[in-house]
């Protein structure tokens, strides 16, 4: 396989995964409302945190659906110009989003943790739905992280192989 067929393969994933979180963010978005409609303490707190996850989860899904189809796009204006240079502009931005996944992981589960210890600590059933929606969010965040960063990884191994 060349860079082209690489890349279209990766945005492939990346688009369906984007149609997978638009519906997750609907299906939580009828979450967020009964909870508004909710006088229970507890869910109440968790409203924020889940609005959250529905913009986070709905917005980056909208741009993958939307917004990585045209990357392939121009992955071929700059192949057509020169194959080299747009396989190191791949690897190079594929290199710096691993880098970006990397860090970013163990600040959404260490914040998780925090939120769970706050849980236990505080009394009041609001601030308790907060830290809870709160360690909602970043779960939510950990896992969507995690699963771009297995599809790009693979996607970075055949950039990798391209170029040796």
């Amino acid at each position: 396989m060349n860079l082209l067929e690489h890349t279209s393969n990766w945005v492939k994933g990346e688009v369906a995964q984007g149609k997978i979180m638009v519906t997750i963010a609907l299906v939580l978005l009828f979450t967020v409302v009964a909870i508004w409609k909710s006088d229970q303490h507890f869910l109440r707190g968790m409203l924020i945190p889940l609005t959250l996850v529905v913009l986070a989860i709905g917005g980056y899904g909208g741009f993958q659906l939307f917004g990585r189809p045209g990357h392939v796009n121009k992955v071929q204006e700059v192949y057509d110009r020169s194959p080299e240079e747009a396989l190191q502009m791949e690897y190079d931005k594929a290199t710096k989003d691993d880098k970006t996944y990397t860090r970013l992981k163990p600040i959404w589960a260490g914040l998780m943790i925090v939120c769970l210890i706050l849980y236990l600590v505080l009394k009041e059933e609001s601030c308790q739905g907060l830290v809870i929606g709160l360690a909602v969010l970043f779960l939510s965040v950990l896992l969507l992280d995690t699963t771009l960063h297995h599809r790009l990884k693979i996607y970075l191994t055949a950039l990798q192989n391209l170029m040796s």
